[in-house]
């Protein structure tokens, strides 16, 4: 991978630039809203940890423990949208959406399923490689809110959900939590299904399906895997 260290300095004062003109001036006027949720993050790897109620690390569940884990995350979010802000057209005229890439960490009672979720994220765009992903960042914060997932810890439904769920945008670059906004969201589980109809978990080959909110299968699409393998999905809406 080559970097124009030169380029990169530029279209960083530029975002510094544009990202102060919209604070001075107010947002861009709000864009028409579309169906669907306001962004998509996919779970492209997962470290899980169980632990004990003393917070002791276990091989196995045990009687008041919890399921920890922390994701990397890779999607995108509407244009117009937190994530997404207008301004963004002023760096790339021909944006629709804006990627999205994040590191996340859950904390669940394994009894309740219910817990909490916090972590970072950065806006990216395309940088001077014009084939791999984009990866030049130009914005980044921090988020938190509750988790649920006893619905799918029980094996009574693969969804879960995060509520409450704040975020904050760096605008000086220094970590600081500068802008805020609010968000929900909807964990999709990915599952196979027998020829019985019985819902079964992924295994690597076969066609896999989200459930939808209306109770419906929604077959996991080829850019919705990880290496072949069908992801975690989270839809977020602000």
């Amino acid at each position: 991978m080559s970097v124009c260290w030169k380029s990169a300095l530029t279209w960083s004062l530029l975002g510094l630039m544009l990202l102060l003109f919209a604070l001075v001036f107010g947002p861009a006027p709000a864009l028409a809203k579309e169906d669907g949720p306001d962004a998509v993050l996919y779970e492209v790897t997962e470290d899980m940890y169980l632990k004990d109620a003393a917070g002791n690390f276990v091989a196995s569940v045990v009687p008041g423990g919890r399921r920890t884990a922390v994701a990397q995350l890779s999607g995108w979010a509407k244009l117009g949208t937190p994530l997404c802000p207008s301004w963004v057209r002023l760096l790339v005229p021909t944006a629709k959406r804006c990627a999205v890439n994040a590191t996340g960490a859950d904390d669940l009672s394994l009894a309740t399923g219910k817990g909490t979720v916090g972590g970072t994220f950065a806006v990216v765009v395309q940088g001077d490689n014009k084939v791999d992903a984009p990866e030049f960042v130009i914005m980044t914060g921090t988020f938190s809110g509750d988790a649920d997932l006893s619905l799918s810890l029980a094996g009574i439904a693969p969804l879960g959900s995060i509520t409450n769920g704040v975020g904050t945008i760096d605008v000086n670059g220094d970590g600081g939590a500068d802008l805020k906004f609010t968000f929900s969201g909807t964990f999709r589980l990915p599952f196979s299904v027998s020829q019985a109809g019985q819902r079964e978990k992924v295994s690597r080959g076969r066609d896999a399906f989200y459930l939808d909110d209306q109770g419906r299968l929604d077959r996991v699409k080829h850019d919705e895997q990880s290496l072949g393998v069908p992801t975690v999905k989270l839809e977020i809406n602000f």
